[in-house]
């Protein structure tokens, strides 16, 4: 085998970070600014449907990767611990909620919150239809349509996407499918009920994870270049279902909630790629059996307002409840051949894959009781105070058949405070605690399949929002994260290492310069530190791996005439470290794409062409990412669609 078993079991711990970042990184590649750009509130994270603007999203918020978190997700104001993330069928958009926008939330997390927005059923009867090329030729046929009954009680949006030729940005084929339906129901007068449904079906060639070997970096790899053997396949689906309720009577308000989210591989085929300086590669397949997750989450809430001593006052109760399940399969690894880079992959016959699988399982049961308490005193100032009562418990099932429990009791709390001195001028300031996973001892570690106890991370938070003129405003702000992290000691126990630390400054810039302009400008600095024992004895560097000290992004929509428009966008993400071993710097990423839009009338039915070019600087290379392996720069494409609504 090319790898060690150490190596092994360090890249399948990484692979599934690994792949997450590539998915985001393509993604990114793909979407315009229209419409995000004039939705955004602030620089740090803004989509609606496949458009995206904003420093931030899922995969990296002030250096962190959300997905591995818990806590951190919403769905319309709902508790949401996604084993799926919502497809593009199910959400109009999210936000990524940081600084003074999360000053509002009633659980706030230390890293951020992402909130998701379900498709709305909107007010008349409509049909759109849009077909065209997504990234790298792909042909696909898109559908969006809404009924409305006629007291408006009633409404029920669908969408379908079909995308039958799915091409990867690594040289893969494959085909896309996802579809959901939501329904909405408003008997009364402040009450609001919605039903919804969603899954997705993804089928393509194996991926690829790239390890840097030695020193230095591997060269960019050919675009659209295959690296797997042509035997490698992955396929996999996922769905999200639920129902929320919302009533408000009077002072009180009421909600509950229930999402149950699926995550089902059939199969993945990743080709780990060990690649030197001068581009020759060895391949190592790593083949994992079917494997399955879900993940329940239930919410039930109530508040109260009033008014008291000249001042409003809101006080609430919630109750959160999930349950995750995660099965897991030990994946068994081929040779897959030495080869060069420029050559392509080696001619390996298919294996026989065998029969059954080393299995797992993890169950996490978390259940988070709150009080919350807001003032409010008219425009001058607002405090929001919580506090969490935090009941965690996980139970593994490990791959030589032991078995391991943890429990954790824990309270945590969280603060928020906007005083508002000038009309046009706010502070704020803030103080978060939260639990976030660990996850189990790799089997590389001499404790292999103990239950690591989650972390508690703690944000501290001092900005500023000022309104350079109406609808264009200024945030500012310096943030404090830390958290312990677990690693591989010498010693070969997997226990804490240090305590990993992001101190930065963010700014944003957002809104109209005049009526027909919208920019979304926005940067930080980071100092990403990583703290004890190791760091001291020089067996791991000080700077943490794979995040960027600066980043900035900035985004402009135009418009031209009434028909005509014209956006940008550009992220340049900054030079990060390869490793937490190496003094190799993997050089900055400057991502940019530009698009048009024209929009017309043909009778009765309104027509829209959308063109994109993506990577519009042609950049190559990689990203570096906090978990070993790098993700390779998605490689210029065009976009062309074709929207016309019936």
């Amino acid at each position: 085998m090319v790898l060690s078993d150490r190596g092994k079991a360090a890249l399948l711990v990484a692979l599934l970070a690994s792949c997450r970042a590539a998915a985001q990184t393509n993604d990114s590649a793909g979407n315009s600014t229209a419409g995000a750009a004039r939705a955004a509130v602030d620089a740090f994270g803004e989509r609606v449907g496949i458009d995206q603007v904003g420093l931030y999203s899922e995969y990296q918020t002030r250096g962190f990767d959300l997905m591995a978190t818990s806590g951190a997700f919403r769905l319309d104001g709902f508790y949401f611990n996604p084993a799926a993330i919502p497809s593009e069928s199910l959400i109009e958009g999210s936000s990524v909620n940081v600084g003074i926008a999360a000053t509002a939330l009633d659980l706030p997390s230390p890293t951020g919150v992402v909130a998701y927005r379900l498709r709305e059923p909107g007010d008349a009867d409509a049909l759109q239809v849009t077909t065209g090329l997504r990234d790298y030729r792909a042909p696909h046929a898109e559908l969006l349509g809404t009924l409305i009954s006629e007291d408006k009680q009633w409404g029920v949006v669908g969408h379908a996407l079909i995308i039958p030729d799915a091409n990867q940005s690594t040289g893969g084929d494959g085909s896309y499918l996802s579809s959901a339906l939501i329904g909405r129901w408003r008997p009364a007068p402040g009450s609001n009920v919605r039903l919804f449904a969603s899954y997705a079906l993804d089928r393509h060639d194996g991926d690829i994870s790239v390890v840097a070997a030695g020193p230095g970096l591997p060269p960019a790899l050919e675009d659209r270049r295959r690296y797997t053997p042509g035997w490698a396949r992955t396929r996999s689906g996922g769905g999200n279902f639920g129902a929320l309720a919302e009533h408000r009577w009077g002072r009180w308000s009421a909600g509950a909630g229930f999402i149950h989210s699926i995550g089902d591989t059939k199969r993945a085929d990743v080709a780990v790629l060990e690649v030197d300086r001068a581009g020759h590669a060895a391949s190592t397949l790593y083949y994992t059996p079917p494997v399955k997750t879900r993940s329940d989450s239930a919410e039930a809430k109530l508040a109260r307002d009033f008014a008291l001593l000249g001042a409003q006052h809101r006080i609430g109760l919630a109750i959160r409840q999930r349950r995750t399940v995660t099965g897991r399969a030990q994946a068994t690894g081929y040779d897959a051949g030495h080869f060069t880079l420029d050559d392509g992959p080696a001619a390996i016959p298919a294996p026989v894959l065998p029969d059954d699988a080393i299995r797992g399982r993890d169950r996490v049961d978390q259940r988070i009781v709150s009080a919350s308490y807001g003032l409010q005193i008219r425009d001058r100032f607002q405090l929001r105070l919580g506090a969490h009562s935090n009941l965690y418990e996980k139970k593994v099932d490990a791959f030589d058949g032991t078995r391991a429990r943890r429990r954790e009791r824990t309270w945590l709390y969280s603060a928020s405070a906007i005083w508002q001195p000038a009309t046009r001028f706010r502070l704020f300031a803030s103080y978060v605690q939260g639990l976030e996973e660990s996850g189990v001892a790799p089997i590389a570690a001499s404790n292999r399949g103990d239950v690591l106890p989650p972390v508690e991370a703690r944000q501290t938070e001092l900005g500023a929002r000022y309104e350079v003129a109406p609808g264009l405003n200024l945030i500012v702000a310096g943030f404090d994260i830390r958290k312990p992290i677990y690693g591989l000691r010498p010693d070969t126990l997997y226990a804490p290492v240090g305590t990993v630390r992001h101190r930065g400054i963010e700014a944003s810039l957002t809104g109209r310069l005049t009526p027909t302009t919208t920019i979304v400008l926005g940067a930080n600095a980071l100092a990403p530190r990583v703290e004890g024992e190791l760091v001291d004895a020089g067996l791991v560097r000080r700077v943490a791996p794979g995040v960027s000290r600066l980043n900035f992004t900035l985004s402009f929509e135009q418009q031209l005439t009434r028909a005509w428009s014209i956006d940008a966008y550009l992220l340049y993400e900054g030079p990060r470290r390869r490793d937490g071993i190496s003094d190799t710097e993997v050089p900055a990423v400057p991502f940019a794409f530009a698009g048009g839009r024209y929009s017309w009338t043909w009778g009765e039915n309104r027509l829209s062409l959308r063109g994109q070019l993506v990577n519009a600087l042609g950049r190559r290379g990689y990203y570096a990412t906090p978990y070993g392996p790098l993700v390779p720069v998605s490689p210029r494409t065009v976009r062309l669609l074709l929207s016309v609504g019936l």
